[in-house]
């Protein structure tokens, strides 16, 4: 008599246990979730660099919300560019595989001065790079739409009318094609895009919107060119911190 009424007491255990998982699991597992990428988000064990894993934002909803390839799409064509300053000491190099040249990286690469694209490819990490010489200088696209005065804050009402209101250009990455009259931002494309950048906060800064865009960056190299973290983020990259499957054709 005694085992049945064992079996009976775990059974209600486990139906109990069942109805609480059911009514707090989502609340619960968008925290765990959350509270693992909290710590490695920009961390040096994921990346594989050096740099020490900044603080984010306290939101949940950074690891529930996502969006498709497509809606990414929309947001990458409109914050991509097709330069990309680096490192200003770097002289000119013919890139003919000179054993001697000085620009040579131990693998066989090269350090650059300035990348370019065929395509927008890459959303730039930084605020603003002057060279300082013929080359001048660059400020992203984001950084002139988004901050006009770069050390003031933007909310989110004058975030979304700023960044829908950028041009699109479909950029290199994605697999299929977005026409300019059919890129519009949706508002779960938005939110989700906020919600990574600031989490609950009701206001964004420059600073903090290169450093979030630093933790999109799969780069290895957390340094960057200069020391000052990954210099640009690709689509892959992009992609899978909002969510979304960098590879899903539409």
């Amino acid at each position: 008599a005694t085992l049945p009424r064992t079996l009976r007491r775990k059974e209600m255990l486990g139906i109990r246990m069942a109805a609480i998982v059911q009514l707090l699991g989502s609340c619960a597992a968008a925290f765990l979730v959350r509270d693992f990428r909290t710590q490695l988000v920009g961390s040096p064990f994921l990346h594989g660099g050096t740099r020490a894993a900044r603080s984010p934002y306290c939101s949940a909803s950074l690891a529930v919300t996502s969006v498709t390839a497509a809606e990414a799409a929309t947001l990458f064509g409109r914050l991509s560019e097709k330069s990309l300053y680096l490192d200003a000491a770097v002289g000119a190099c013919c890139h003919s595989a000179c054993s001697d040249c000085e620009w040579r990286l131990p693998d066989g690469g090269y350090r650059f001065d300035i990348l370019h694209a065929a395509r927008p490819k890459w959303v730039p990490c930084y605020i603003l790079r002057d060279f300082r010489d013929e080359r001048g200088s660059h400020q992203p696209q984001w950084i002139k739409a988004l901050f006009s005065q770069p050390d003031e804050p933007i909310n989110r009402q004058d975030f979304d009318a700023a960044l829908q209101q950028m041009p699109f250009n479909m950029p290199m990455g994605p697999k299929g094609t977005i026409k300019a009259e059919q890129s519009d931002l949706s508002p779960a494309t938005l939110g989700a895009f906020w919600n990574w950048l600031a989490g609950d906060a009701p206001l964004l800064t420059s600073q903090t919107m290169r450093e979030r865009l630093q933790d999109m960056s799969l780069d290895t190299d957390r340094l960057g060119a200069i020391g000052e973290g990954p210099d640009a983020v690709d689509w892959k990259g992009f992609a899978k911190a909002l969510g979304a499957p960098p590879f899903e054709r539409w």
